[in-house]
């Protein structure tokens, strides 16, 4: 029948569309499917990234204690996951803002230095501060060599040497005035390892005070002393701040004496020797 066929037709070519609809939208969300699994892959493959990314990192090579001043030698660089840095962790590259600072707790070797640790501006030490009570501080005005070439540090021990020219006689002497003289600070360095609060941030160019460590009678005798004649540093040994020596001064009698000249000589060669050690055992000198 006429009408029967072409109802037929009619549902044949709906039943065509509605595959190739069909198809055509699977297509589309097999293509979304494969687009949001890249863009998926691509964000996971970020993450894993920033994640296997390492920051170089400051860390202590030693122990440092609360007061130092931190030096280059004291640091070394350890890589830190980068998702796992914390903020007060500091990057290698403010490595030179670090060097120079003091530290205000104890960092133990191993551990990152964290700006938490290093000492503020109100963190400074002061001279007062270190002065013991009942002593003074007292600036002696030095050269580089009475500052040992640059040598000098403080919580070294030093006698004080002075030259002088005797009332009446006219005569030229040199004695010592001080044994064993601790030394607070050279320039603006400080024995707790700081900077003075006033200096911070400022560079010396050169020694030019010594701060000693004596008592209120001490700190007379040398201001007078300086200001009749010279006087002079000498350094001693770290294990030798306890000795003290009777020494009676020298003068060009002495200087012109063989017999003097031959004793001091004898009791110089008497010292042990410095023991330098190379390749293939040591040698005395």
């Amino acid at each position: 029948m006429p009408g029967l066929r072409s109802r037929s037709a009619l549902d044949g070519g709906v039943q065509v569309v509605n595959r190739k609809l069909i198809l055509l939208l699977s297509g589309i969300l097999a293509l979304l499917a494969v687009f949001l699994m890249q863009l998926y892959k691509r964000n996971l493959a970020s993450e894993l990234g920033v994640a296997g990314q390492r920051i170089p990192i400051l860390v202590a090579r030693e122990d440092i204690a609360a007061g130092t001043q931190i030096s280059g030698t004291q640091l070394r660089v350890k890589a830190f996951p980068a998702n796992y840095l914390p903020p007060r962790f500091i990057k290698e590259d403010f490595r030179e803002d670090i060097v120079g600072q003091s530290s205000n707790v104890n960092i133990k070797k191993g551990t990152p230095v964290l700006t938490s640790d290093l000492a503020s501006t109100q963190d400074e030490v002061r001279l007062s501060q270190i002065i013991q009570e009942e002593m003074r501080a007292l600036a002696l005005p030095v050269d580089e060599v009475n500052a040992f070439g640059g040598l000098l540090r403080p919580k070294d021990h030093v006698d004080v040497l002075g030259t002088f020219q005797k009332p009446g006689s006219g005569a030229i002497e040199t004695v010592t005035l001080l044994q064993n003289v601790t030394v607070l600070a050279v320039g603006n360095r400080l024995g707790s390892g700081r900077e003075a609060a006033s200096a911070k941030g400022r560079r010396a160019s050169r020694t030019t005070t010594v701060t000693v460590l004596v008592t209120p009678e001490e700190a007379e005798l040398l201001v007078f002393a300086q200001d009749r004649g010279e006087f002079y540093l000498t350094m001693r040994n770290e294990a030798d701040v306890d000795a003290e020596m009777t020494l009676a001064g020298k003068n060009f009698a002495d200087i012109f004496e063989p017999a003097v000249i031959k004793k001091i000589q004898k009791k110089r060669s008497s010292k042990p020797g410095l023991n330098i050690i190379r390749a293939g055992g040591k040698r005395r000198r």
